[in-house]
């Protein structure tokens, strides 16, 4: 190869190796890495798809003690069965956006029975069933085995052998939905049916974060404050969920709203404000980070990516009560 006679040698030098820089010698342009493949449009559609899954929040509205016996002598007054009003914030949440509602026990009072269901309950909250997931509370056994609470859901409720059961809310969230009503479901302890079976899902779960339903409440400074029987239904339910990793745990009950510090790795909503009645605080309990009682609404829980949640207690009035956020901390004991 020559070089313009107008450059001085070392400038000759110097071109000769900027070219054989950018073109590479002929006898090694066969042994070029071969480029990769292009991605086709489903491809890349897809890739991105999964991608906007991964990150996208999902949303669930929890609350229980909810419907008045349809001959309640409370219907239509002042201050007791509000569970309209309750519905209507519920169904306003689900077009915004909302991806499950959660009732948490006591959905029908008194006796749950299929027609009170169908007659007040159902009526109020028809246009959410479709992304309704319950759980039972006492009520609903007080009129033949939780039969009327069954036949109304249907699947959506498990089944009379076994109401417990559990689904992926999104990527890295996994919610547990379980009967605390102990002695009508063979017991909550971990040689139980329910416990055995809580115990596999929890060790098998590849989610890191985990809810858990169920109405009967550990701790509350309500009505149900230091209730032994109260206790005795939540405690062996709360024992296993926090040996297996358990981060939010649901529950009902008591009718008012309350959010506990963590207990052991387990933090605990109490929203019994589904529109029944009014419990009032007895006595502030160790742990109780808010109470807000007086007031109807629903918990919105916001499941997000990298181990993170939000909360608000939302009121039929729309308000926002008590709002924040954290982070899934427990582990499973090994």
């Amino acid at each position: 190869m020559s070089f313009p006679t107008f450059l001085a040698p070392g400038a000759a030098v110097v071109a000769a190796v900027v070219l054989l820089l950018t073109t590479g010698p002929a006898a090694d342009a066969g042994n070029e890495p071969p480029a990769p493949p292009a991605l086709d449009g489903a491809t890349t559609r897809a890739t991105t798809a999964a991608g906007a899954a991964a990150r996208q929040s999902k949303v669930l509205l929890a609350a229980g003690d909810i419907a008045c016996d349809p001959n309640s002598d409370s219907l239509g007054s002042a201050k007791a069965c509000k569970h309209r009003q309750v519905a209507r914030l519920v169904n306003r949440q689900v077009r915004r956006g909302a991806d499950w509602w959660v009732p948490l026990g006591d959905l029908q009072y008194e006796t749950g029975e299929l027609g009170a269901f169908r007659k007040v309950y159902g009526r109020a909250f028809r246009a959410v069933k479709k992304v309704t997931k319950p759980v039972p509370g006492n009520h609903e056994y007080y009129g033949g085995g939780a039969t009327g609470y069954f036949r109304f859901f249907g699947s959506r409720a498990g089944s009379q052998q076994k109401p417990w059961r559990t689904f992926v809310a999104r990527p890295g969230w996994r919610v547990v939905l379980l009967d605390s009503n102990c002695s009508r479901v063979g017991g909550c302890g971990p040689t139980s049916r329910q416990g055995r079976w809580l115990r596999r899902t929890l060790a098998r779960s590849q989610q890191r974060c985990v809810v858990a339903a169920w109405h009967h409440p550990l701790q509350t400074s309500g009505n149900y404050a230091g209730d032994a029987d109260v206790q005795a239904n939540a405690r062996p339910l709360w024992r296993i969920a926090d040996a297996g990793g358990v981060d939010i745990v649901l529950n009902g009950h008591d009718h008012l709203y309350e959010r506990f510090a963590k207990l052991g790795g387990v933090q605990e909503f109490l929203v019994g404000t589904g529109g029944k009645s009014h419990y009032y605080a007895k006595s502030r309990q160790p742990g109780s980070r808010s109470l807000i009682d007086g007031r109807y609404g629903v918990l919105k829980l916001t499941m997000k990516s990298h181990q993170k949640y939000s909360w608000t207690f939302l009121t039929t009035s729309g308000a926002a009560r008590d709002r924040g956020h954290g982070r899934c901390t427990n582990s499973p004991a090994r």
